[in-house]
């Protein structure tokens, strides 16, 4: 009995002890991380919308609960010109394995600015690389799917679905 308890005393005292390292750990590289999230999400905004510039542009995060899909809208507008609108959809869509994240820029002409396949974990062909030819597109009549990925392409082209009709609703 004695040395079942000083076992389990023993137990419990290493539990505490990774427990509060853990907790340290975390405390230290919590604000880093999120500073390299931010900057990852800034250069993809970068990416998708060249146009957007954090000085010369006013951003509002909308959040968006009608929609499931559409995890956030960044409605950015011009400083000098208000009729400059770009609205970035970040949307997430059930592929062939995995969910796949887009990012997609819509201009206030209601034109895909520029995209991109933020994560996917899908196990046929290069989603993330593949250019689905949308750019300057204000509907999917030239979307190029990816031959051999055929949900994959359907859930990619459900991503531009979505983007270009909140588009007509959010500008």
């Amino acid at each position: 009995m004695k040395k079942n308890l000083i076992t389990g005393l023993t137990l419990g005292l290493f539990a505490l002890i990774c427990g509060l390292m853990l907790s340290v750990v975390n405390m230290i590289t919590g604000p880093i991380i999120k500073i390299q999230n931010e900057e990852k999400a800034q250069l993809a905004i970068k990416e998708v919308c060249p146009q957007y510039d954090m000085n010369t542009f006013d951003s509002v995060e909308i959040e968006h609960s009608e929609q499931k899909e559409i995890v956030s809208i960044l409605k950015v507008t011009s400083k000098e010109d208000a009729s400059t609108i770009y609205c970035i959809y970040t949307i997430d869509v059930t592929g062939y394995a995995s969910t796949i994240r887009m990012m997609i820029c819509v201009n206030s002409s209601y034109e895909i600015v520029g995209y991109k396949v933020i994560s996917s974990q899908e196990t046929k062909g290069d989603i993330k690389a593949h250019d689905f030819n949308m750019t300057g597109k204000k509907n999917l009549d030239e979307f190029d799917k990816l031959a051999g990925s055929s949900v994959s392409s359907k859930a990619v082209r459900k991503c531009f679905n979505i983007a270009l009709y909140y588009s007509h609703l959010d500008m």
